[in-house]
């Protein structure tokens, strides 16, 4: 299955530890990748200790997405990432390049904007190599998401876009509360098999 990231940006937040997986320390800070529109994606990294001290300033990453769901006080919620693999300099023309393989974990929501866009929401179940598996919500416009509307769970696709972030309101029984949700813009979508 592919799962690959690359992104360039830079780097708004020290490197702070996250949590130890299989004897490696794990390190999260946020990326802050310019759009062709000129706005901003704040994106959630996570590396490994031996790659923390080369994230800072203006990087180019590669990596993979990871998704996987928390348990918090009151909820479940999806958490994404792109898990580190390479830092280097930043590289002209390749701010923001995702491109994964896996199955469509649920039957798509399909839905028109207030202004008529058609829009599509995907969950993508990618099978990490050797153990564990990544789930990673995915957002489709336009006659790319009437077509996709039609899809059926299991089907396997490959798609490519970038990572984005938005900000919205969620009503609590404490008031309004701004939060953060992050998914892959799908700039291409391909079925492989139904």
């Amino acid at each position: 299955m592919t799962n690959k990231a690359i992104l360039c940006g830079e780097v708004i937040t020290r490197p702070e530890f996250s949590h130890e997986s299989h004897g490696v320390k794990l390190y999260r800070c946020l990326l802050a990748v310019r759009r062709l529109s000129g706005n901003m994606d704040v994106l959630p990294l996570l590396c490994p200790e031996s790659l923390k001290d080369g994230l800072h300033g203006g990087v180019s990453i590669e990596g993979q997405m990871r998704g996987y769901t928390m348990q918090g006080q009151d909820r479940r919620h999806l958490r994404l990432c792109v898990l580190v693999r390479e830092v280097g300099k930043p590289i002209d023309g390749a701010n923001n390049r995702i491109e994964i393989t896996g199955e469509l974990y649920k039957e798509p929501y399909y839905r028109k904007t207030p202004l008529g866009r058609e829009i599509t929401d995907l969950i993508i179940r990618v099978t990490r190599p050797i153990s564990g598996t990544d789930f990673i919500p995915c957002v489709v416009w336009g006659k790319c998401a009437a077509f996709s509307r039609h899809l059926r769970k299991g089907a396997l696709l490959e798609v490519a876009g970038r990572l984005q972030s938005r900000d919205y309101v969620k009503a609590t029984e404490d008031g309004a509360e701004t939060r953060t949700a992050y998914e892959l813009s799908v700039n291409r979508l391909s079925v492989l098999s139904y």
